[in-house]
């Protein structure tokens, strides 16, 4: 009996020795720099928006917060890279409605299960887009371009990256209002962009921050934004709501995960750093120079936005038959 209570106080003990690192990790934590991993090429939108938010974020946290950006493969380089690293905290993502709702859909084979191997740690941002069209297609509304599309079916092409929140976007139009569009693939929104102010397709939906200097110097004619509201950067822009077509509100979103099994106290911490990082001025006005808004909350509140979020791109991936080898 004694030499079983032996065993028995030594397995307790180094169970309890085994949590004691786990505890006090999360007391301390940070005592080192934290990554960033922004799956996405530097200089975007994702990138600059990452970045102002952890200048604000390294005081609350009392280390540096190191940005790096891991692209490829529609985010999921980076996004896979994450889900492999400790659960320590001192690897995170800056995932977003590509990496988590769309490529679980749009590729046959991923990398990484975007609800087992993520926790949420809090929304970041989010971003609409405009339709534009060539200036010379005569037509001035979501209903013109409707019309147009029927009255000449075949005869107008949109141009987008595949799978990419503006191909999804256009997709959406096309089964919510029956328009005769059709895709042309891109490998990027620039070069897209660039076919339609020359003329070479007729349409696409961009995001305000690409998309709006272009407007605003007539190469390009805005007929309505897929945010709920209109936005600073055009006012002048109707939404799609206003525009007879609620289903077409859209808005590309970002936010942060850490592995899954990262412990509560350090998603928490790193909750509230975002949070009050996301209140400063300089931070909202970066927003709404390239027509986003900030979007936080709580882990729970992250975890089920991106289970709606999941339904319904499952669906628009799916009715619009796009599949990735």
């Amino acid at each position: 009996m004694r030499c079983r209570a032996n065993v028995l106080f030594r397995v307790a003990v180094a169970w309890l020795a085994l949590g004691l690192p786990c505890a006090a990790t999360a007391d301390d934590y940070p005592n080192k720099p934290i990554r960033i991993i922004v799956p996405w090429p530097a200089g975007g939108v994702a990138d600059v928006a990452t970045r102002r938010v952890a200048a604000k974020m390294e005081p609350l946290l009392g280390q540096p917060l190191v940005i790096e950006n891991k692209p490829g493969a529609s985010g999921m380089i980076g996004a896979d890279f994450v889900a492999k690293a400790p659960p320590d905290g001192y690897t995170i993502l800056r995932g977003d409605m590509v990496t988590h709702a769309v490529d679980p859909y749009l590729f046959k084979t991923i990398m990484y299960d975007a609800i087992k191997d993520f926790a949420p740690v809090s929304a970041h941002a989010r971003g609409p887009m405009i339709l534009v069209v060539n200036p010379g297609l005569p037509v001035q509304s979501v209903a013109d371009l409707i019309a147009y599309s029927k009255a000449h079916p075949r005869s107008l092409n949109f141009g987008a990256p595949l799978g990419a929140p503006q191909h999804l976007a256009a997709e959406l139009l096309k089964h919510t209002t029956g328009a005769d569009i059709s895709h042309i693939p891109y490998k990027g929104e620039a070069p897209a962009l660039t076919d339609v102010v020359a003329g070479q397709i007729q349409l696409m939906f961009v995001f305000p921050s690409v998309g709006g200097p272009f407007v605003k110097a007539g190469k390009l004619r805005a007929i309505a934004t897929t945010s709920g509201k209109r936005i600073r950067m055009l006012p002048e822009v109707p939404t799609f709501n206003e525009s007879g077509f609620p289903e077409l509100e859209v808005t590309a979103w970002g936010a942060f995960f850490a592995p899954a099994g990262t412990p509560r106290p350090i998603i928490d911490k790193l909750n509230a750093a975002i949070r009050k990082g996301m209140q400063d001025p300089e931070v909202q006005e970066l927003l709404h120079l390239v027509g986003a808004e900030a979007l936080t909350g709580s882990p729970e509140e992250l975890a089920a936005m991106l289970k709606v979020e999941m339904e319904r791109w499952a669906q628009v991936v799916k009715r619009a038959g796009v599949k990735i080898e």
